[in-house]
């Protein structure tokens, strides 16, 4: 199984888009977006630049895909229709969470948008606690899960598990870490050998040192209890430029039980370069 991640906050701008290659090939979130207020600040040139290059990117990857899963309804991961890479779905297969059940009003209006513009030029199907098999793939999505912490304004999210011969690859965008038990819980039966996901959003100001606590504790006992080998954590977590030292005691009890903890461009092997994070930088740079 092959996994390129397309674009991800920690080497481009916001996004968890990914390509997953099996007997079939598959790109999961294929959207992009900036920040549009940081520091008080507006995006700054170097963002605006990278997210055209993303968009460039999953525009180019996405002609070649068998199926699209869309997790949710923010922008960030699904296309918007005014965006320039929504034409990525048409013609498409596309698994999607359900806008009409278990979603807050902004996602349920989002969500229906996409569909009715994708009317007669998409195959879409709602995947909420489906499973599906192609060829020797298997498919299977979660219920509705939190975006975050249980109870959270910003509502629902589907995670995928993708199933290929010896291996399993658990993408779970937006949970913001695993705040929630019933999360947890679900990502501990699905036992991927795999797991990228979106990571603690420490940078926001509604973040509180407990909810630190809570998701580095529910990640040590998936570790412990899953045969999950690689945690690619990035998006909301790399939002932060301290994010390592928030995470460097989780990074190490993985170690112990042979687990990497890295991000998305660690797993590429490329720079870490946290352009959101920096805008201050950026703008103080000029």
């Amino acid at each position: 199984m092959k996994v390129l991640p397309v674009s991800f906050d920690s080497f481009s701008t916001r996004s968890m888009a990914t390509l997953i290659e099996t007997d079939v090939k598959i790109i999961i979130d294929p959207s992009v977006a900036v920040g549009p207020k940081r520091y008080g600040l507006p995006p700054h040139e170097i963002e605006l630049i990278e997210l055209n290059n993303s968009q460039q990117r999953i525009i180019g990857l996405s002609k070649y895909v068998d199926l699209v899963i869309i997790t949710h309804y923010h922008w960030d991961h699904c296309p918007s229709p005014n965006s320039k890479h929504f034409n990525v779905l048409y013609g498409k297969n596309i698994l999607a969470k359900s806008f009409k059940e278990n979603v807050n009003r902004s996602q349920g209006v989002r969500g229906r948008t996409v569909y009715v513009e994708l009317k007669n030029k998409a195959h879409f199907i709602f995947a909420d606690n489906k499973e599906y098999n192609l060829n020797n793939t298997t498919i299977l999505f979660s219920e509705p899960v939190w975006h975050g912490m249980r109870g959270s304004k910003l509502g629902y999210v589907l995670m995928a598990l993708i199933q290929y011969k010896n291996d399993s690859i658990l993408f779970a965008s937006d949970i913001q870490g695993v705040l929630d038990n019933k999360t947890k819980n679900i990502i501990s039966e699905f036992n991927p050998t795999m797991i990228i996901m979106s990571g603690p959003a420490t940078y926001h100001s509604f973040w509180r040192d407990r909810l630190l606590k809570i998701s580095n504790s529910n990640i040590k006992e998936i570790i412990e209890k899953t045969s999950v080998k690689n945690i690619i954590v990035d998006h909301h977590l790399t939002r932060d430029l301290y994010f390592r030292e928030k995470i460097k005691d989780l990074i190490y009890f993985a170690n112990q039980f042979g687990v990497t903890i890295q991000t998305a461009a660690e797993y590429l092997g490329i720079k870490n370069k946290l352009l959101e994070a920096r805008r201050k930088e950026l703008y103080n740079n000029i």
